[in-house]
């Protein structure tokens, strides 16, 4: 099949759509599928040092134009022209267009399959109305409009794809008529995987006591200070105990300046942004992954921690419930209840054959999320709306790539880690 993904974002940006689509390209690859990514031109967007190596080098990207958003220098903007895009896709003649994004280019990739009698799968990836405040635009009314417009949106494809069953009763809610199928975020397990011994980890990076670790953008949504308020809680217990945090944002110095407020300082470690093997093997490293995030869908960083064997802490929330399973692969509390992480902290630091059997339990619900099953799954829904559209419009015959000006993947050449 030829496959046309469309999104607002991408490499060197790094965020779980990013990952998202370029598992999915790059399994749809693998597997002998022409693939072609339409998205901005992020490439100019400061501070986003994600490995811009990490795509496929059969796949295409066809990058337009686009702006700095004023006032968000890590949000770029584009103005919905179809003519470009359109004139790309009749080149590459797409079996089916599939969105991940609800905004410019996502209206774009709408326009552009009308034209063409084209399917249209649309995948919807988070709970939006919750980052509103990023905007201070965190309104009743406001976050009601925008679910009535996702809806809408999606109301425009032919089949609405959401990794959890909590977002689907959200569009339903809505206003959501079109078919809507529930389908996981692909994981690519090879990468999350490590033949390097736990010891031998916690030695190179001087980690002589029980870490618990969070991974993630740091932004008021994944609501980071409680979880550092219950590592507080935790060390007031007299427990000795570590806490390592992954990631970065705009919220870092506030969370520093929480941080020894609550004199637990000394025993947090802030690394920045990690890619690749550096990632992975400070997550084997540690003991168990925390999160307080109550906006979670179905979280990378959940089912990449898993992978490597930590049982995850969470809270009953979104679709964190859908993902672990209390007493299985980890631990489920209240939101916004920091004494509670604590005392989930404290179990699975003190009961190491629970610890074990759980990270165990993590490992095996991960298996279900693996690239290859999902793609699978993902080519029958394609396949399945292709074989229902009524006719499609005559396309103009295939050309080289090179003539249609796409960008190719760059192969990889040496360790892009940082």
């Amino acid at each position: 099949m030829r496959i046309a993904l469309f999104s607002d974002t991408f490499l060197p940006q790094v965020n779980g759509v990013v990952r998202s689509v370029v598992t999915t390209a790059n399994e749809l690859v693998r597997r002998g599928h022409a693939v072609a990514v339409f998205t901005m031109d992020v490439s100019r967007i400061e501070g986003e040092g994600g490995p811009q190596n990490e795509l496929d080098p059969r796949a295409l990207v066809f990058p337009f134009p686009s702006f700095t958003l004023p006032g968000f220098r890590h949000i770029q903007a584009r103005f919905p022209t179809i003519a470009r895009p359109l004139a790309k896709l009749r080149r590459f003649r797409p079996d089916v267009i599939h969105l991940h994004t609800i905004f410019t280019v996502g209206w774009e990739a709408v326009a552009c399959a009308k034209l063409l009698g084209c399917p249209l799968v649309g995948s919807h990836h988070g709970f939006l109305a919750e980052y509103l405040s990023n905007f201070r635009l965190d309104y009743a009314v406001i976050k009601r409009l925008l679910r009535r417009y996702l809806a809408f949106f999606y109301n425009r494809c032919s089949l609405v794809i959401t990794p959890a069953r909590a977002l689907e009763r959200e569009l339903l809610e809505h206003g959501l008529r079109r078919p809507v199928h529930v389908l996981s975020n692909p994981i690519d397990l090879g990468r999350f995987s490590t033949t390097v011994h736990k010891a031998a980890l916690r030695a190179r990076f001087g980690m002589d006591r029980p870490t618990a670790v969070h991974v993630g953008r740091l932004v008021e949504q994944k609501r980071v200070d409680v979880v550092l308020e219950g590592f507080a809680w935790l060390r007031s217990g007299g427990f000795d105990a570590g806490l390592m945090i992954i990631g970065d944002g705009r919220e870092r110095r506030r969370l520093e300046t929480l941080a020894r407020s609550l004199g637990i300082s000394d025993r947090v470690v802030w690394t920045g942004m990690l890619h690749g093997a550096p990632l992975v093997e400070r997550l084997a490293a540690c003991d168990v992954f925390v999160s307080a995030s109550t906006t979670e869908v179905q979280p990378l960083a959940f089912l990449e921690a898993m992978a490597l064997g930590l049982p995850a802490i969470g809270v009953r929330a979104g679709g964190v419930p859908e993902l672990v399973s209390d007493g299985r692969s980890g631990c489920l509390v209240a939101p916004d209840d920091p004494e509670a992480l604590a005392q989930a902290m404290r179990k699975l630091f003190t009961q190491n054959t629970f610890r074990g059997a759980l990270g165990d339990g993590a490992r095996e619900v991960v298996k279900s999320f693996e690239a290859g099953r999902v793609v699978a799954e993902l080519v029958g829904l394609y396949e399945e709306v292709c074989s229902e559209r009524p006719g499609r419009s005559a396309l103009r015959a295939i050309v080289p790539a090179g003539g249609v000006n796409a960008v190719r993947a760059k192969p990889p050449t040496g360790n892009p880690l940082p």
